[in-house]
């Protein structure tokens, strides 16, 4: 690469691996959009014409999945709040323990911090199972039936998280800032709190995109512990939907209400329409955080 007139001039191996480059980038991103526009189509589609396949223009256009979920409005919006509402707390939480977690390990001066890290990297490899967590949970934290269920188990803090929290304040804010501030008199928290977070916006916005992802696509732990239908998320109510739609649709009954459901209920369409409004927040907020994620993934990459 060469200057020329204050022009950034590329030698002709450069201007190739760009082109090259640039190729690449607009196949991924046809691959990323394809499945994007197919699922919006489905999602407008009638159940009959849906009977012959897939089309990217609807054969017969039809409205009926987001009637269907119109008619639901109210419980919707009971668990949009809900997830809206584990989203916030769970990522604010999840963000205070990971960076408070990663900045001891940070510190030079933390003589144990090569063994609390190893500790950390071992819960990555290993868990005690399924079975053993949902006992520890329910009968010693009680979290059955409560929003705990959505916020505790495994989404807290993520040991990957900690290592790329770690890897940004060593490789970003340099340890004589921690010295200096030493020297004036400030301590731990006030070094953590004024110094350390204001400085690490780029990865504390990726890790708590990773986070709010986390926390808004989590099912399973509503599966697991929630039995209360006013306490389903907006993922666990409308996985619970799609279970009775294709109960009804499978179900060999003569009673006429649920024959006549049997032939009026969305099932593809509607699981369709189900994933657009499940993707709309995210879609909405990824664009104003995009560079600050990027950001923080390259230097929370560098090995620390």
């Amino acid at each position: 690469m060469a200057k020329s007139n204050n022009k950034i001039v590329l030698m002709k191996g450069e201007k190739e691996f760009h082109y090259i480059a640039l190729v690449i980038m607009v196949l991924m991103m046809i691959f990323c959009l394809v499945p994007l526009i197919l699922m919006l189509a489905v999602s407008f589609s009638s159940e009959n014409s849906l009977l012959h396949g897939y089309r990217f223009i609807p054969d017969e256009w039809s409205l009926d999945a987001y009637a269907f979920m119109w008619a639901k409005r109210a419980t919707i919006s009971r668990a949009y709040g809900l997830t809206i509402l584990v989203t916030v707390v769970g990522t604010a939480l999840s963000l205070v323990i990971t960076s408070m977690f990663a900045y001891p390990l940070s510190r030079k001066d933390f003589k144990p911090r090569n063994v609390v890290a190893f500790i950390l990297f071992f819960t990555m490899l290993f868990n005690g199972g399924m079975t053993a967590t949902y006992i520890v949970w329910t009968r010693l934290f009680h979290i059955k039936d409560t929003l705990w269920a959505y916020l505790l188990p495994g989404a807290l803090m993520n040991g990957m998280n900690v290592l790329l929290v770690r890897n940004y304040f060593n490789a970003n804010i340099p340890y004589s800032i921690i010295e200096a501030a030493r020297m004036d008199g400030a301590k731990d928290w006030t070094i953590y709190s004024k110094i350390m977070v204001p400085l690490s916006k780029p990865i504390m916005t990726t890790i708590g995109l990773f986070s709010a992802l986390g926390y808004w696509n989590n099912w399973s732990a509503g599966l697991y512990y929630i039995g209360n239908p006013k306490l389903y998320t907006i993922q666990v109510y409308l996985k619970k939907l799609m279970d009775s739609i294709q109960f009804l649709k499978t179900t060999d009954l003569t009673d006429e209400a649920v024959l006549l459901a049997q032939r009026t209920l969305p099932t593809e369409s509607a699981r369709m329409a189900i994933a657009i409004i499940a993707l709309i927040p995210i879609l909405a907020v990824y664009p104003f955080i995009q560079k600050e994620l990027i950001k923080g993934m390259v230097d929370g990459g560098v090995k620390g």
